[in-house]
């Protein structure tokens, strides 16, 4: 799957790009993909960094809320979860006309679980649905699930996505995302 990680990010990344790689763990995406590419790159992770001079060990939300984004354009979400709320945090802060961003996303796995259980308070949030409902294979809608979110990020931050690619792992457990935001009072 890094191959495949790699080349989305590979393909999509802008000519100049100024990364900002919340969760780079031990650099495996930053050797791939951003080494030598990005004009400016800053990695930050809560557990192990792997270059003391790159990267900062501190927890993602809170380097996101106590430090200024506006030199990044391209943003790195892959917390080995759901990165929703670094990805609502980062949007709420943004500036910039237009953000790459890249999301390594394994809702899916919690939406498995929780249809067994009940609708978590991101769901419920996102779609609406009351908490204590209970909905079998609600993993079979992610996809849709993730296209709500980003018409929420749409609306509460004033940017529009404007292209979006996918796909998942082999076991459908994680998807992997681009998308480009654009600023809405920036667009033709």
């Amino acid at each position: 799957m890094l191959f495949q990680k790699a080349e989305l990010r590979k393909r999509n990344l802008p000519e100049i790009a100024n990364v900002l790689d919340l969760f780079c763990g031990t650099g495996q995406i930053y050797r791939s993909v951003y080494e030598g590419r990005a004009q400016h790159y800053h990695g930050v992770d809560h557990k192990q960094i792997h270059d003391p001079r790159l990267c900062s060990l501190i927890n993602n939300n809170v380097y996101i809320q106590r430090h200024d984004l506006g030199q990044y354009n391209v943003f790195d979400l892959d917390d080995y979860g759901c990165p929703w709320k670094e990805l609502h945090l980062v949007m709420a802060k943004a500036k910039q006309p237009e953000i790459t961003m890249f999301v390594t996303d394994g809702l899916v796995v919690h939406l498995k679980v929780i249809s067994l259980l009940s609708a978590s308070k991101m769901l419920s949030a996102t779609e609406q649905i009351p908490r204590s409902m209970k909905i079998p294979g609600l993993n079979r809608w992610y996809v849709d699930t993730f296209g709500t979110m980003l018409k929420g990020i749409e609306r509460r931050y004033g940017y529009k996505a404007v292209k979006a690619q996918y796909f998942p792992n082999g076991r459908e457990t994680v998807y992997y995302w681009y998308i480009l935001f654009r600023k809405v009072n920036n667009e033709s």
